[in-house]
């Protein structure tokens, strides 16, 4: 209770401070772009190739951008200062991105005020006071940065709107990992947010939307002193997952039985059960009948229904004969499509069960819908069209009404285009004509 009540304190000292919006400090040694896109001083380790700047070096100064629609690369250098000033300044910015850059030891290490569309990505933003301190900005995207071990805030919002802060880790920042203060209408969501003071604090803002976070380990997950924010995306999407839950999922959807209580104005009404979560969603097979010795494909559809970037193996089976195994590496939150390549030379003649199964990914609980079963697939003799074994008048009649089509027309049909060249015509008659007759015993 001590160690909370000194943090109390020197956060509310903080934000006294906060809200005279102190302007940004500058080292004595200050690189600029400038507005006719020149790098002052020439000697500074950037190179310009029309509206791209990319470090050749590390840099130990301070850049203010007075250039509009410019990228700034890192390429992996570092952007060091002393302390005490402003590692990046973008005020008056639209169309900025900063990227693959390490930035560290800055009063604030990315300052933007009245700046738009302003991209920071793919960056390390560590040991500064602040890491990025936004005032009176809108439409900005802050996204697949780690920002930690900042002594103050690892993000501060102030009166700023329509901002996107997604899938950063930000981490050991000994205030807030968010601070907003007076802003409204931002989404912040697929972060990792652990081990800070306070994991994201609103205070007097409106209508943000929290959702897909990991709240871990921090000292207070949530510090809201506002009721008009949203802690969640709705049914079955979900919320946030926080690690001092203790509900419990009966029903086994990921999503807890019970709302989690942030305070007695704010509360996440679908708290997320786990951070790792794969679903198989679909399972397509090219055909229904192949010819012995012929290729289909099958298409499985995977989701990462978890707030971590996960790889893992997919395994296709028919029967329970493996046909193939994939690895699959999936963002947060996002899907994909996998295709599988089935030769059937070394499978018999037979009716098979198509399933696909997703290995669990370590973490992962709700493991029902790793499994999914698509029906059968018949491994008969070229020319078989439906699947009785036997080829017969009405395989023909399958393939006549077929006939000159291709995938996406009315008539096609992919069990007539027996050796799979995307068009039902006379090399699919011939090899049907070549085993007219025959049957399987």
């Amino acid at each position: 209770m001590q160690k909370a009540s000194q943090l109390a304190l020197i956060l509310l000292l903080s934000l006294l401070t906060y809200t005279l919006n102190i302007q940004p400090i500058h080292a004595s040694t200050v690189i600029y772009i400038r507005t006719n896109g020149n790098v002052d001083p020439p000697t500074a380790p950037i190179q310009r190739n029309v509206n791209v700047y990319t470090f050749t070096d590390n840099i130990q100064a301070s850049i203010i951008v007075e250039k509009d629609d410019i990228i700034i690369d890192g390429a992996a250098h570092t952007l060091q200062g002393t302390g005490s000033e402003t590692g990046i300044d973008l005020s008056g910015r639209t169309n900025v991105t900063i990227q693959n850059l390490v930035i560290k030891n800055f009063d604030s290490a990315i300052y933007l005020s009245s700046s738009n569309h302003i991209t920071i990505q793919g960056s390390t933003i560590s040991d500064n006071s602040n890491g990025i301190w936004i005032s009176d900005s809108s439409s900005n995207s802050i996204s697949q940065n780690n920002i930690t071990t900042n002594v103050l805030e690892g993000i501060y919002i102030l009166t700023s709107s329509n901002n996107s802060i997604y899938e950063n880790k930000i981490t050991a920042n000994t205030f807030d990992g968010i601070y907003l203060f007076s802003s409204s209408n931002n989404i912040i969501y697929m972060n990792t947010i652990e081990n800070n003071g306070y994991g994201i604090s609103p205070y007097y803002s409106t209508n943000n939307k929290i959702f897909h976070n990991n709240l871990i380990n921090n000292m207070y997950n949530a510090n809201p002193n506002t009721p008009e924010d949203i802690w969640d995306n709705g049914y079955p999407s979900g919320g946030n997952y926080w690690s001092d839950y203790t509900g419990i999922d009966n029903n086994g959807d990921g999503i807890g039985d019970t709302p989690y209580d942030i305070d007695e104005n704010n509360q996440d009404r679908y708290p997320l059960m786990t951070t790792h979560d794969i679903e198989i969603q679909d399972l397509k097979t090219s055909k229904t009948v192949v010819g012995q010795g012929y290729k289909l494909s099958v298409n499985a559809t995977i989701t990462n229904y978890g707030m971590n970037t996960e790889t893992f193996h997919i395994t296709l089976y028919a029967n329970t004969t493996s046909i193939a195994t994939q690895t699959v590496t999936l963002r947060s939150i996002s899907y994909t499509i996998i295709t599988f390549t089935w030769n059937t030379s070394s499978f018999a003649k037979g009716n098979y069960t198509i399933l696909a199964y997703a290995l669990p990914v370590q973490g992962e609980t709700h493991t029902a819908d790793n499994t999914f079963v698509n029906g059968w697939v018949a491994i008969a003799i070229a020319g078989d069209l439906d699947g009785n074994f036997e080829v017969r008048l009405a395989d023909l009649v399958i393939l006549a009404k077929a006939y000159g089509s291709k995938p996406g027309e009315p008539k096609w049909n992919p069990n007539a285009d027996i050796d799979n060249n995307d068009i039902v015509g006379l090399t699919d008659l011939v090899i049907l004509a070549k085993n007219y007759g025959k049957a399987d015993p």
